[in-house]
């Protein structure tokens, strides 16, 4: 079963399955009392899985939204590796939005949940690739779900950083820099703390910024091509030490 959300500002609201999620009234779900605050609403969509889109973008806003897809497990045994990686997307997401952007464009996160699943990774890949605006993908943290979906972002020539493999590998959260913790602490609704997905997911996040100003220097837009060829060699020191798309 899968679930997911889209933020406007500063409401959450959640679809499960096929469904959306609307108006935005404030729920939580079962698994644990301290994670995100949700809502569950029924009206069918037609992608596949789940879709959880933090628009973390103006309503009014004129400017061009590139989007980068996270996919992750938000329920079952590795839920902790989802919610690492989305606080720590989501971060990484208003910091560059809160300085304008990336050449004219704001960038907006979608995120899926595979649930840890082969079968769920492969059509939440698939649900990815349908949108042109989404970019480069980051995902999914198992080696299993991400040996699935990587030919299906292959032959829809989406970039992917796979995270919890090399170079996007765990990190003990004792030795993350303080501020990084106190900014990763300031964008969760609770008191959640870093865990040991997170800085690869952020240093993921900002390679993938490198890479869209390299892309929008070049030739002027950000797309998948201009973002592929960007990240050709393309490094990033971060959190994790020199990360890069291999």
């Amino acid at each position: 079963m899968s679930s997911g959300a889209v933020e406007s500002g500063n409401r959450l609201s959640v679809f499960r399955n096929r469904f959306f999620l609307l108006p935005f009234t404030v729920h939580r779900l079962p698994f644990t009392a301290h994670r995100l605050p949700i809502t569950v609403h029924r009206l069918p969509i037609t992608v596949y899985g789940l879709l959880i889109t933090f628009f973390l973008t103006a309503c009014a806003s004129v400017q061009p939204v590139v989007k980068i897809g996270l996919v992750a497990p938000f329920e079952g045994a590795q839920r902790e590796l989802g919610y690492d990686a989305i606080y720590a997307a989501r971060l990484a997401v208003r910091e560059i939005n809160q300085s304008g952007g990336i050449g004219g464009y704001r960038v907006a996160l979608v995120a899926l949940d595979d649930g840890g699943d082969v079968q769920l990774a492969a059509e939440t890949a698939a649900s990815l690739t349908i949108d042109p605006a989404v970019v480069a993908v980051i995902g999914h943290g198992l080696a299993e779900t991400t040996a699935v979906a990587h030919p299906v972002y292959i032959e829809a020539n989406l970039p992917l950083l796979p995270l919890g493999s090399a170079p996007f590998l765990t990190q003990d959260p004792v030795l993350l820099p303080a501020d990084f913790v106190t900014a990763y602490n300031a964008v969760t609704p609770f008191e959640e703390t870093a865990g040991p997905y997170a800085a690869a997911t952020y240093d993921a996040m900002q390679l993938l910024f490198r890479a869209m100003r390299e892309a929008e220097t070049a030739v002027g837009q950000i797309n998948r091509d201009s973002v592929t060829n960007a990240l050709a060699g393309l490094q990033y020191d971060g959190l994790v030490g020199t990360v890069y798309q291999p």
